[in-house]
């Protein structure tokens, strides 16, 4: 090519990366259509209220109207118009409404948002109440009689009236709609432009380049295949990385965030916007989850888990391959493919499966260190501005991804000379492009919003908080920090202690650019906003990379007796570390699981200890030899065969950890896949998908949906139970029973064995648990129940040991009913049972007649298809289970809540419906009250497994009136920050 053409060319370069780079800045800012949605009340004359449970809590502007002829007919104190609930369940969260009341003396008393403004004598036409962000204004006949300013707008779940009649009454609401916004024409055309005139750029940039042997650049993300010879041992890796990878996915287990990123990605197309569904107001997850449209994709067709989690494994499959044939043959290790097969699994079993973003940040930073080091080998400027690209994608899935910029800055010196005019500008519009990505339907105001609500809830933790990450990974008994995921974090350590301490001098190129990208990965992870151990699986490729190299320069450095004295002590600490780990997993994944509740062991020999006695027994041995041996350089090096054992003694040991725990990982699920075959697992599940479809644990899962057909029969004499309000309920049932000390009940007689607990005409099966109902104090063991044997002799259970508890209500310290649940076999191996409850048992402590469950299928209860709130740790398991949904500023009421077990919904679900987390159904949870059924699983009878509560309104509802109408506005619009009010 001429100097000419070759300038022309670079010319269209840079002329095309300036046009891309400004509709790339131009993007955010370029203008929306969002609709405009009023809510009027009332419809009719009819006195009924109307359902309007607002999302944001806050409309964006109201307005009533109360005419003084209303206030006259109605006796004083009277509520004329309310926006939250008159009598609202107790246990929901109280709301800031708006409230019109007539005062004892007559006048016209209004409260909003938390304000009380004076009362307003009774005007001769109407009062009107005007509200928005700026300001509240009170209206008599026209005239303006108080004004609040700044934002003291109400909550708003509905409309209701105490009046006998809405005539009178008036009142509308504009719906906060600020997220739900469509890219407009010259938005599209923004994007569009960015995207092809980058495309144009860099075709621009390879094309002036070709003849600087750039021309391999186009093949720059190509697998190097023919860097390493097609060994047997090799394409053996290849085998069981990718097998153990797909039976992984068909037994594994779930993640934390399984169930919030599903709910995400099931509500996308319903709601109109990428929402986060569970908290912070449902407001967009923007500037972060693109890859969020891809799973919607698979779950458009098929939500259940085993296809959600199918993209995981492919990218698993991809990184495997990347590793070996793109990353390690630039480090110059030896051929070592199935050591390194089982390192990558040590990493991807426990964190890299589900739906977190995780193995997409893993690919994509492995993607750029690939290609800035072709980048460095090559001078390639295509490769450093694909390098920019793919990190500025890589960040928009998430905050870890930042990780992916760190290869580019560790080799900075080395691409420093790649960079001239056409290169910079091109590499900006490179990363220009993430802006399309993060704004395709949201704007730059918007995103502000969005951050705001999260600054305003909280839950995020600052970067000195990053030993909590660190603390939970070695946190016997969490989840957080279980037998896996704490073996390869723990193996990197040693690595980097290895290197540092003894073969640091053994790194070059491309083998040192790995070790450092990897230390510096781990120090974005301190700007991460949330401190768990998940983040950890984005190291899968570049903690397989370095604990390689750290092994391989370990064997190729001068180990002396005092050194391999010390490697054998740490590693074997080190590792007894590691084995202390519970085999722990979250939510099902738990149950039935080898060593879920203790540390790996066998024969009551616990392996972290058997492992650090026998590192310390070698440790002392070589430290023994150490004191024996001659330090003269030319001594030691007579004894080959002994220094190469010594280099092999503390790898040996490491690595034999890290098979152990990979095979009990993988050994734990399947045995477990067999044995409850019958009941839920994940296997299961993933095998019904695959044989036609699933509904997940609905499929398995039975409620008791009418406790009253399962009361025992009397055996014997005794005080006659009662049924009133405050006594034992479940499942809108008000149960017979008992109240306060000194009770000793009658005898019921239990079924025997052949006994059917199913209802009448279905095929019989074994007996469920015995079943007592309490309500009033949740501590106790006041209450026991007495089992009568054929013989004659009784067995006393405590009925706080020995019986499974759960709570009937969000708070497990809420007195109210919940199920105490005996093991089967006691009414198996017993005829009778009866209470006894003690002298010092509390007043208000009720118990139920004990009853058999009669269960019916789940499904039967809440058909498939049935929307309803699925609390956030469970919702990966319903499928068929559509969401309610939060569109046009309100969250449509569902009939039914659906959760885990008591204590997860305690602890995570209810911030779905908690103001000061933003929880999207707090205004509709304020309509109604819970009726919890109780819920069992095949297999784990005593197992509080889920929740279902059905809604019930307080008091009838009907839909208010709505008209919406689209507008178009720019990207700085806003109504104003966001508030959550307080509870």
């Amino acid at each position: 090519m001429s100097t000419s053409a070759e300038s022309r060319v670079r010319l269209v370069a840079l002329v095309a990366g300036v046009v891309s780079v400004l509709a790339a800045l131009a993007f955010p800012f370029a203008p929306v259509t969002r609709p405009v949605v009023t809510y009027a009340w009332p419809s009719s004359s009819a006195p009924t209220a109307a359902a309007i449970p607002m999302l944001p809590y806050q409309p964006e502007s109201l307005d009533l109207s109360v005419a003084a002829s209303s206030a006259r007919a109605v006796p004083r104190g009277t509520v004329l118009f309310s926006t939250a609930p008159l009598t609202p369940d107790p246990l929901a969260e109280p709301l800031q409404g708006l409230t019109v009341r007539v005062s004892d003396d007559g006048a016209l008393a209004v409260t909003s948002g938390g304000r009380t403004f004076e009362p307003v004598p009774l005007p001769a036409g109407s009062l009107t109440v005007s509200s928005t962000i700026s300001a509240t204004t009170l209206s008599a006949d026209g005239r303006e009689v108080e004004r609040a300013d700044g934002d003291v707008r109400p909550a708003v779940a509905g409309a209701f009236t105490g009046a006998p009649t809405s005539a009178g009454l008036e009142f509308s609401a504009v719906g906060d709609t600020r997220f739900q916004t469509t890219a407009s024409g010259w938005k599209t055309a923004l994007g569009v432009v960015a995207v092809l005139a980058f495309l144009v750029a860099l075709g621009a940039v390879w094309w002036s380049r070709r003849r600087a042997r750039d021309v391999s650049s186009a093949a720059m993300l190509t697998l190097d295949v023919t860097n390493a010879a097609t060994t047997g041992r090799r394409w053996l890796a290849d085998l069981g990385v990718v097998g153990g990878l797909l039976l992984w996915q068909v037994i594994g287990p779930l993640t934390v965030d399984d169930g919030y990123i599903a709910g995400i990605v099931r509500s996308l197309g319903q709601n109109g916007q990428v929402g986060t569904v569970f908290r912070w107001l449902n407001s967009p997850e923007t500037p972060f989850g693109w890859f969020y449209e891809v799973l919607a994709l698979i779950a458009g067709v098929d939500p259940a888990p085993f296809w959600l989690r199918l993209p995981a494994t492919m990218l698993g499959i991809v990184g495997w391959f990347l590793l070996t044939r793109s990353v390690l043959p630039r480090l110059g290790v030896p051929r070592m493919p199935l050591l390194a097969g089982v390192v990558y699994l040590a990493w991807w079993l426990p964190y890299d499966l589900g739906v977190r973003p995780e193995p997409w940040v893993l690919v994509g930073s492995a993607l750029v260190f690939v290609l800035v080091e072709r980048a460095v080998e090559r001078s390639s400027a295509v490769a450093l501005i694909g390098a920019l690209a793919i990190a500025g994608f890589t960040l928009a899935v998430t905050p870890t991804g930042l990780m992916a910029f760190v290869p580019l800055l560790v080799a900075v010196s080395s691409l420093w000379r790649l960079l001239d005019r056409t290169t910079v500008v091109v590499g900006i519009a490179a990363l220009g492009l993430t802006l399309v990505l993060v704004y395709a339907d949201q704007t730059w105001a918007s995103v502000l919003d969005s951050v705001g609500i999260r600054t305003l809830v909280g839950g995020d933790r600052p970067w000195t908080d990053e030993y909590v990450r660190y603390a939970s990974l070695l946190t016997v008994g969490d989840a957080e920090g279980n037998l896996g995921r704490r073996a390869p974090v723990l193996l990197l350590v040693l690595a980097f202690a290895a290197l540092l301490f003894g073969a640091r001098d053994k790194l070059v190129g491309s083998g040192r650019r790995v070790v450092l990208v990897t230390l510096l990965s781990l120090v974005t992870l301190a700007f991460t906003p949330t401190k768990w151990t998940h983040h950890f699986g984005a190291f899968a490729i570049l903690g397989t990379a370095t604990t390689l190299l750290a092994l391989d320069a370990w064997r190729r450095s001068a180990v002396s007796y005092r050194r391999a004295s010390v490697g054998v002590a740490v590693v074997a600490g080190v590792s007894g570390l590691t084995l202390a780990g519970y085999n722990q997993w979250h939510w099902i994944s738990s149950y039935a699981i080898t060593w879920s509740t203790l540390s790996p062991q066998l024969g009551g020999v616990r392996f972290a200890d058997a492992v650090l006695v026998l590192g310390a027994v070698v440790a002392v041995w070589f430290a023994v030899r150490a004191l024996r041996t001659p330090r003269d350089p030319d001594v030691q090096r007579q004894h080959g065969r002994t220094a190469d054992t010594r280099r092999r003694v503390a790898p040996a040991l490491a690595i034999g950890v890290v098979v152990l725990v990979v095979a009990v990982e993988v050994l734990s699920f399947a045995r477990t896949a067999v044995q409850r075959r019958d009941s839920y697992t994940l296997a299961s599940d993933s095998i019904a998908s695959l044989s036609g479809g699933s509904c997940g644990i609905a499929d398995r899962l039975q409620v008791e949906r009418d406790p009253l057909t399962g009361l025992l029969p009397a055996d014997g004499p005794g005080p006659l139970p009662t049924t009133g309000p405050g006594g034992p309920s479940m499942a809108g049932a008000d149960l017979p029973g008992w109240r306060g000390p000194g009770v000793t009940t009658g005898w019921f007689r239990l079924p025997g064995p052949d006994t059917a607990s199913y209802p009448p005409g279905e095929e019989p099966g074994p007996p469920g648990p015995v079943v007592v109902t309490l309500t009033g104090p949740v501590a106790g063991g006041d209450v026991v129940a007495e089992l009568r044997d054929s013989s004659g002799e009784v067995t006393r259970v405590p009925l706080d040991e020995g019986a499974t508890q759960f709570s009937a209500s969000a708070s497990v310290d809420a007195p109210r009913s919940r199920d105490l649940r005996l093991d089967p076999a006691l009414s198996a191996d017993h005829t009778a049972i009866r209470l006894v409850s003690a002298p010092d048992t509390p007043a208000s402590q009720g118990f139920s007649v004990p009853r058999i469950a009669r269960l019916v299928a789940w499904n039967d209860v809440l058909p498939p298809g049935t929307p309803a709130a699925v609390d956030w740790p469970g919702a990966f398991l319903f499928p068929c289970t559509p969401f309610s949904t939060l569109r046009d500023s309100v969250a449509a009421l569902p009939g039914w809540r659906v959760s885990t077990d008591a204590r997860s919904e305690a602890d995570s679900g209810y911030i779905s419906y908690t103001a000061t987390q933003g929880g999207p159904w707090t205004t509709a949870r304020a309509l109604v009250r819970q009726v919890r059924y109780p819920v069992y699983l095949p297999g784990l009878p005593l197992t509080d497994i889920a929740s279902l509560e059905r809604w019930v309104p307080t008091v009838p509802l009907v839909a208010p009136e709505v008209t919406s109408r689209e507008v178009e506005q720019s990207g700085f619009a806003t109504p104003g920050p966001l508030s959550i009010g307080e509870s």
